[in-house]
């Protein structure tokens, strides 16, 4: 187990609150103590207080990226009743808050061109930017259009049922032996909490997972921006996007090998990633046919790539990603989108084959209702690259969000399910789960 600099609380106990949705009349909690990652200046008492349960649901959505839509969507479409918590108040996170748009790993590369790996909710979601010239295409993924998929998951998840809630921070947990009763939130109305039949940890952080007690790693990685670009009119700069003249620029490795839970980080991060993308985006004025380039966005939070990642019932290894292995569970395929090293040296991008997710690399050892989706369900560190990627996200997601419907509706847990029922549902929905 690698917890260093763990955010550490105990878990609280509910009183009187059945595993479900219903709203819960009072809930009595162990003492929590504390500890930051942070250097401490000293420690102050919270007094103990009541938090109101405001919320429930069948299956409790945390965080609103790509892994987070899919999966609440993927929930509500089975008939459950699901809540989306966002802390932000628009879906897509990095993808579309922080222009991350280009859907790698969608698409894997071959000699012979672009193969697709990822299908349903992703590829519906496809479809839609394309009918309203929302989505450009590149050697091997689509970038889309922020704006107009803010609003396109806004109104699938709309029409699958999907209740959202915007502006609410995911700050704790109670649980009750080795079940999430209750995420605690912080709001603009308070600190209140929303009971739950089942909860879905898509927080990218892996925050419900940590707090669970579950396992997992930590890794500091590179943290990085990406932003758009207007008024571009020559040169080989950045990505094209759906739109004359605008383009995706990126900073590369940005500030590299750093913590991404670190607040300090993460604001010093900030501050001179700005003033790169500002100073890159001027200097492209140089450049005849771009003396009208202009800053057009910036991200409104940096690319934190990877932090925790889940010590899962089987994480994908290397080798299963390098060699085209086959799991008897498998929920989805992903592409290939980097080099990978693997058995002392690298295979090039164009030669790797797409790679097989298992439904166990979503599922953790402990609890019995959480399942664990976007870029800290498990894997071996060397698939960072292609398993952070939104099309990755966006599977997985799906993928969890199907599992948790089948355990809601059939009182199973996550480990507990009938993956062949699970694959079934899968299949019909249009994802590929066969090579």
């Amino acid at each position: 187990m690698d917890r260093r600099h763990f955010l550490k609380t105990s878990a609280l106990t509910a009183a009187g609150i059945a595993a479900g949705g219903a709203l819960a009349p009072e809930a009595s909690a162990k003492t929590v103590t504390v500890e930051t990652r942070l250097q401490s200046r000293g420690h102050i008492k919270e007094p103990a207080r009541k938090v109101a349960v405001v919320d429930g649901a069948d299956v409790v959505v945390v965080g609103g990226g790509p892994a987070g839509f899919a999966a609440a969507v993927a929930a509500s479409r089975q008939g459950l009743d699901t809540l989306l918590l966002e802390r932000g108040y628009f879906l897509g996170g990095l993808f579309t808050g922080c222009d991350v748009t280009i859907l790698n790993d969608m698409y894997t590369p071959t000699p012979g061109g672009r193969v697709q790996a990822v299908y349903g909710i992703c590829d519906e979601l496809c479809a839609r930017l394309i009918k309203h010239d929302m989505l450009a295409w590149l050697e091997t993924a689509p970038n889309v259009d922020t704006e107009a998929t803010k609003y396109f998951m806004e109104e699938i998840c709309r029409e699958a049922g999907v209740r959202i809630l915007y502006g609410v921070q995911a700050a704790d947990v109670s649980m009750s032996g080795d079940r999430v009763d209750h995420v605690i939130l912080e709001t603009k109305s308070g600190r209140v909490a929303v009971s739950s039949k089942f909860v879905i940890d898509c927080t990218g952080d892996g925050d419900i997972l940590a707090w669970t007690g579950e396992d997992f790693k930590e890794y500091d990685y590179d943290i990085s921006a990406m932003y758009r670009i207007g008024h571009v009119g020559a040169g080989k700069v950045g990505s094209a996007t759906p739109h004359e003249g605008v383009v995706t620029g990126h900073l590369g490795n940005g500030v590299q090998g750093v913590d991404g839970l670190d607040i300090y980080t993460l604001t010093n991060a900030q501050l001179e990633l700005r003033k790169r993308m500002w100073d890159s985006t001027f200097k492209m004025r140089e450049t005849p046919g771009n003396e009208k380039a202009y800053l057009l966005s910036t991200p409104s939070v940096v690319g934190v790539r990877i932090t925790r990642v889940l010590n899962s019932v089987r994480n994908v290894t290397t080798e299963g990603a390098a060699t085209g292995k086959t799991y008897d569970d498998v929920i989805g395929f992903t592409g290939a989108d980097s080099t990978l090293r693997w058995n002392g040296s690298g295979i090039p991008r164009k030669q790797r084959k797409m790679w097989q997710v298992p439904y166990s690399s979503l599922v953790p050892k402990k609890v019995s209702n959480l399942l664990v989706a976007g870029r800290c369900f498990g894997f071996e560190e060397e698939l960072m690259y292609d398993a952070r990627e939104v099309g990755t996200c966006l599977m997985t997601g799906q993928a969890a969000g199907t599992a948790a419907a089948q355990a809601v509706t059939y009182r199973r847990g996550c480990r507990d399910i009938d993956v062949k029922l699970l694959q079934k549902t899968l299949r019909d929905n249009n994802v590929k789960l066969d090579w």
